[in-house]
């Protein structure tokens, strides 16, 4: 029993990796279905950001305690559920350049 498991575990971290690796190499397509979106961008750094969707249509700057913190702003990039309907807004925090948070919404971020 433990060996299936350990078997099945190593299965899924391999296809999760090849998962990632794949996106490394290729540019996405716009707009990306919603939990594609955080499967792709979750964990990784702001070149990673910039290197698949380009400069952000705005960034915004805010303090906390944890120091500075970014809020990049892309429009129209993220589907909404199944459909063909897209978020207005991306937001994507960024701290320390890493992603720390993703958010979609139709309402202007500021």
């Amino acid at each position: 029993m433990k060996k299936l498991f350990n078997t099945l575990a190593m299965s899924a971290f391999l296809a999760l990796f090849s998962f990632n690796i794949a996106y490394a190499d290729s540019k996405l397509q716009i707009p990306v279905a919603e939990f594609e979106f955080v499967k792709i961008f979750s964990g990784k750094d702001a070149e990673f950001v910039r290197d698949k969707l380009g400069e952000p249509a705005e960034i915004m700057k805010r303090e906390n305690e944890s120091g500075s913190v970014e809020f990049w702003i892309y429009k129209d990039i993220v589907k909404v559920g199944n459909s063909d309907k897209t978020y207005k807004y991306t937001q994507i925090g960024i701290i320390n350049n890493y992603i720390e948070t993703l958010g979609n919404t139709n309402r202007s971020p500021k």
